[in-house]
């Protein structure tokens, strides 16, 4: 095992390119420059117009819209799960979509819109600095500090992607080119900070520095428990305690901070809560997977995907829950010394059983890099296929045929049919339980590597010890 970690680390310091023999070596001629300088450029460009730029031009409603007033609220000391506290707060100067009174008197905003949003109250304890901001100052803040994360990340996975200046200018070109990206810059979404967090916290715990990565992953946590809590889990179950054991510390301090100072104002919010969270899950339009939901093909989880097969909602929970069940099952039982293989596998898999939008997508970042990193490496075979399955990201295919679909701009011979609606309209989703199997026969064939090397290994180490014994 100690021999396997020293191998791990020289191949990130390779990877980070400590090394000025090996960078000389994979100097690039001026003219593959240039034309990754170009590449680079026009992903940063639709990086930035599908992405920051239409959050801004995107009016006052969006997704950090009512985590903002839920926040206010809960310093208040008022509920911040009740419609109507959410739209009697509606902020100053900010405009109010004329369906805000409609669908609060008839009961049905909740159902509708998704709002107030069923985020923890560890996710408003964070939003403090932001609300304590006026409305318009805080929206650019707010995309500033996310724009910020994303751009940290790529940098910082950028220098693990691969062994050569290209594979490391490709990684970049295509991070910024991947479509859930600019949906969750443009939406103003929690889970893009969330998301990037959590790839900066597998950065530093691979740099070692456990407490900084605990903190990011307990922040992410605290904002999206979705997205943060299977990287938590991912290193309780590889035992680096003092990355877990700091997130989770964070994660309860947080926790019960928020529970205090609700349980001190004495807001009665709990009724709320459980009522928006049911509303979520169970009977609201936006998480809906069936016809209801003419959106429905902007998520991501595996219930899209078997719904337009089975056509059953009861069948089809059930069959995402264990199928999910049975690959971490897997997960636990194929363990490798290869961590971004892990950890990107955990991550996909963490999209598949419940409700995620098409943004938080996004986690594709971690396979991306890793797809590159063995580009030509021992498990090149299954890194291409991963990066092939990984290019319908770069558009957001299933919401742009939906628009298409909804707007009768494609036939509807073609719509109706079984193969638009089972394989074309869900491919996003193939391609991710595509990856998932990608990854767990990587997975079976690195575990198989590891133990064949330490099986090889371990006669000369005992002859070591032998030797060492009789004084030879």
């Amino acid at each position: 095992m100690a021999v396997l970690e020293i191998e791990e680390r020289e191949s990130v310091e390779e990877s980070l390119g400590s090394s000025s023999h090996h960078r000389q070596d994979t100097e690039l001629s001026f003219r593959s420059k240039i034309g990754f300088a170009v590449l680079i450029l026009l992903a940063s460009a639709e990086f930035v117009v599908r992405g920051p730029i239409r959050f801004l031009r995107g009016g006052d409603l969006n997704d950090f819209t009512s985590p903002y007033v839920q926040t206010r609220l809960l310093l208040r000391g008022m509920d911040p799960y009740s419609t109507q506290n959410l739209v009697a707060d509606w902020p100053e100067g900010a405009q109010r979509p004329e369906f805000i009174d409609r669908e609060l008197a008839d009961n049905s905003l909740t159902v509708n819109r998704g709002i107030p949003t069923a985020y923890p109250p560890t996710c408003f304890l964070l939003l403090i600095p932001f609300v304590l901001l006026p409305w318009k100052v805080a929206g650019i803040v707010w995309i500033s500090f996310s724009l910020l994360l994303v751009l940290w990340l790529i940098h910082s996975l950028a220098k693990l992607a691969g062994r050569s200046q290209g594979q490391h200018y490709l990684f970049a070109a295509l991070a910024l080119a991947l479509a859930p990206w600019h949906s969750g810059l443009a939406t103003g979404a929690i889970g893009i900070p969330a998301i990037a967090l959590c790839g900066l916290a597998w950065v530093d715990a691979l740099e070692g520095k456990d407490f900084c990565a605990g903190i990011l992953l307990g922040i992410a946590a605290g904002l999206k428990p979705q997205i943060g809590l299977p990287f938590l889990l991912f290193y309780v179950l590889r035992k680096r305690w003092r990355v877990s054991g700091f997130g989770l510390a964070l994660v309860v301090v947080a926790g019960f901070a928020a529970l205090a100072y609700l349980g001190l104002t004495k807001t009665p919010w709990v009724a709320n809560y459980l009522s928006d969270n049911h509303v979520l899950l169970q009977t609201g339009i936006l998480s809906d997977f069936t016809e209801r939901n003419p959106l429905r093909f902007g998520l991501v989880n595996l219930q899209v995907l078997f719904y337009a097969l089975l056509k059953h909602p009861a069948i089809v929970n059930i069959l995402a829950a264990a199928l999910t069940a049975a690959i971490f099952l897997i997960l636990l039982w194929r363990r490798t010394e290869d961590h971004l293989l892990e950890l990107s596998s955990v991550a996909i898999l963490s999209l598949l059983p419940v409700y995620h939008r098409f943004y938080d997508a996004s986690l594709l970042m971690l396979p991306l890099c890793w797809s590159l990193k063995e580009w030509s490496g021992p498990q090149r075979r299954f890194a291409r296929v991963t990066l092939v399955l990984i290019l319908p990201f770069l558009v957001p295919g299933g919401s742009a045929l939906e628009q298409w679909w909804l707007s009768g701009q494609i036939s509807p011979m073609i719509t109706q049919s079984w193969w638009w609606i089972s394989i074309v309209m869900p491919h996003q989703i193939w391609s991710m339980l595509a990856m998932s199997a990608i990854f767990l026969w990587a997975l079976n064939w690195q575990g198989a590597q590891d133990r064949d090397y330490l099986h090889l290994d371990a006669p000369t180490a005992e002859t070591s010890t032998l030797g060492a014994g009789r004084g030879v």
